[in-house]
């Protein structure tokens, strides 16, 4: 063994919260807003009167930062080390909100659950699904239960979708799918991928009532956006699914329990033509759970916020078969997601 890099690396995991906390902090004071809204470097002392904090102690977040690559210091007084500081290229298009990658909503979701549950975690493992019980999260409800404000809860959920979708809409060829149906789509930055790179498929998102009508003021500019349409229901209600010839479930059924997402799967069958398809990208983990370290990560997460988890590719494709799948095709997991292609009996 080697001492020294082993011991780095449990250092490195014991002094990641620090890393987060830089991050978290600077986006709960308004750092990197004020700086998109600026138009030109500023000095630690006007952003701390600007959004009233202490001046060294800003000065010593914005160098963390700088440290980070979450901003760049400009203008730099070689002697005093004095300096103007200013959005780094990755903060400019993943944590402006005029950006189309804009993660800001997904970030901030992450920053209030590090204090809570995250902080609970011991507990939770003492006690279970009992955890989320005593903490008042209905297990079959957890979208009502732990995110409240409509606007937060549409960004977090869009983020990911924004900056990794392309990866979903080319893991397989779907070219053969003449309509497909992103369930759960949020306010369609997937499903604006999906028309992107096949121009001949119509898309939609099916999605809750509150969610399609903040939708439209999230369209993008491009041809593409016009063969996407938003149809509101609830996928565990008598709502039917649009129809399509193929569904897809991006970062859905990690949300829920294993009763709830097969719920989901066989509704998706049932509204299947036969050939039809599901495209179901996830946080999977390996089959010997070993890994990746990105899944294990939100397998806890999703146990602390929902009672709910991540599963391995082989779970999932029992899963589709009990709920009538045949062909199923696990796709190796690429950041953030694995994917896997399901399909409905042909005739």
């Amino acid at each position: 063994m080697d001492v020294e890099n082993e011991g780095r690396r449990i250092l490195d995991i014991a002094e990641g919260f620090m890393k987060s906390q830089v991050l978290f902090s600077s986006l709960k004071l308004g750092i990197f807003s004020l700086l998109e809204t600026s138009g030109a470097p500023m000095t630690a002392g006007g952003i701390s009167e600007a959004i009233g904090t202490d001046t060294d102690a800003t000065r010593r977040l914005l160098d963390a930062c700088a440290g980070q690559g979450l901003l760049e210091k400009v203008n730099v007084d070689k002697e005093t080390g004095d300096g103007e500081y200013q959005l780094s290229a990755g903060s400019r298009a993943f944590l402006m909100s005029s950006s189309p990658t804009n993660m800001t909503g997904f970030v901030s979701l992450l920053a209030d659950h590090y204090t809570s549950p995250w902080q609970d975690l011991t507990q939770a493992v003492k006690e279970g699904a009992a955890f989320s019980t005593r903490h008042g999260l209905e297990l079959d409800k957890p979208f009502e239960d732990v995110y409240s404000n409509e606007i937060d809860f549409t960004g977090a959920m869009a983020g990911v979708p924004a900056v990794f979708g392309a990866k979903t809409a080319s893991a397989f060829d779907l070219s053969e799918f003449n309509s497909i149906c992103d369930v759960g789509g949020c306010t369609g930055p997937l499903a604006y991928r999906l028309a992107a790179a096949y121009p001949e498929a119509s898309v939609s998102v099916f999605d809750l009532p509150f969610v399609i009508k903040l939708a439209e003021d999230k369209r993008p500019a491009g041809d593409h956006i016009e063969r996407v349409s938003f149809i509101p229901g609830d996928f565990f209600g008598d709502d039917p699914l649009p129809a399509a010839d193929l569904y897809v479930l991006c970062r859905i059924l990690h949300d829920w329990t294993d009763d709830k997402a097969l719920k989901i799967l066989t509704k998706i069958h049932q509204s299947l033509p036969p050939g039809g398809g599901v495209l179901i990208a996830d946080t999977l983990l390996e089959d010997d759970k070993t890994g990746p370290e990105v899944s294990h990560k939100y397998d806890l997460h999703m146990m602390l916020v929902a009672g709910s988890g991540e599963r391995s590719g082989q779970e999932l494709k029992r899963m589709l078969n009990t709920a009538g799948f045949t062909e199923v095709v696990i796709r190796n997991n690429s950041y953030p997601f694995g994917h896997i292609l399901a399909r409905k009996q042909r005739v």
